[in-house]
């Protein structure tokens, strides 16, 4: 009996050999090959959008980012993670969704962390169905193994169990990942980054994906931008705040409030200057009100003072613009 337990697990210690051995070479294939790692993602399109309509998911309505910070983009993520534990394992998955965030242009960190914790969430499924199933989970066919992958991270989704905006106060803080995210970090400092790009039709931006533009891609939309702003298209996703008292910048504390007319007059260098305190005061509260917004507020007691232009004792000239009051 003692030999047959031997044999058994001897035999069972090459199947896992074999298996690891499997999972290191499809691992290795992943990384090296660029033809491979596109062809991943080619394949990931029809599955999501699959998916997407059977499980009605949330999509964005803008040509070109159906599937981005929502839903369906956090279906994609533990998806696709989950089918890379399955076929490479742990390592091998992580391998590959550190690889997939790094080769995405003009990542933001929040996005970032939103992807690595819908990734981690896959190989979470990954194993459950590695435990559940076993190596009968292969024997099945390519539509049945996708049903059971979806219909898990589909329940996760559910369950809140996923991230389904970047503005998620979950934070990732696994391993490798957090790593790799640190020394991003450091490497993309001062940038601020995001996946629009130039749109040539009249449909109005939103305040969140200007705020994710990187310089070079708010050059490219400027004058479109600027000619929403003037038309008062463009507008926060809070409630239209018109008491402006106590407004502080999230970004540098200043009481400054910047209009739609002065940040159409910016030069870019001078925009790109000042670029992450307007992008902070664009997603608060107030968004970026007119001029004429202001001259009202300041004149019914809605929190504004207009401070007249001066010369700093520095030789500095300073533009007249408006800063917000104390409410008491």
């Amino acid at each position: 009996m003692t030999n047959s337990y031997k044999k058994l697990n001897e035999i069972y210690d090459k199947l896992q050999a074999k298996q690891l051995r499997k999972e290191i070479k499809n691992t290795y294939e992943m990384v090296a090959n660029e033809q491979k790692r596109q062809d991943f993602k080619d394949k990931m399109i029809p599955i999501t959008r699959k998916y997407q309509e059977k499980y009605n998911l949330q999509t964005n309505k803008r040509q070109g980012h159906e599937y981005w910070n929502n839903e369906t983009d956090a279906f994609k993520h533990a998806y696709g993670s989950a089918e890379m534990y399955l076929d490479m394992g742990n390592l091998g998955s992580i391998l590959g969704d550190i690889g997939h965030e790094l080769e995405t242009k003009n990542n933001p960190q929040d996005e970032w962390n939103m992807d690595s914790w819908n990734n981690n969430q896959g190989r979470e499924i990954g194993k459950e169905i590695k435990e559940q199933y076993g190596k009968d989970f292969y024997k099945l066919s390519t539509e049945k193994q996708q049903d059971i992958i979806a219909e898990k991270v589909y329940q996760r989704l559910k369950n809140g169990q996923l991230i389904k905006t970047p503005i998620d106060d979950r934070v990732y803080r696994g391993q490798p990942e957090g790593i790799v995210n640190e020394i991003k970090k450091h490497v993309d400092k001062g940038n601020l980054t995001g996946q629009a790009a130039q749109i040539e039709n009249s449909i109005p931006f939103t305040a969140e994906e200007i705020g994710k533009m990187t310089t070079e891609e708010f050059l490219k939309n400027e004058s479109e931008i600027n000619r929403q702003l003037q038309e008062g298209l463009i507008s926060p996703s809070g409630l239209g705040v018109k008491n402006y008292a106590d407004f502080v910048n999230p970004e540098t504390g200043s009481d400054k409030i910047y209009t739609r007319e002065e940040i159409g007059s910016l030069s870019p260098d001078d925009f790109k200057k000042n670029e992450k305190e307007i992008f902070a005061q664009m997603n608060s509260p107030i968004g970026i009100p007119t001029e004429g917004e202001l001259k009202n507020a300041a004149s019914s007691g809605g929190g504004v003072v207009f401070v007249n232009g001066y010369t700093r004792s520095d030789g500095v000239e300073v533009k007249s613009y408006y800063r917000s009051s104390p409410s008491n």
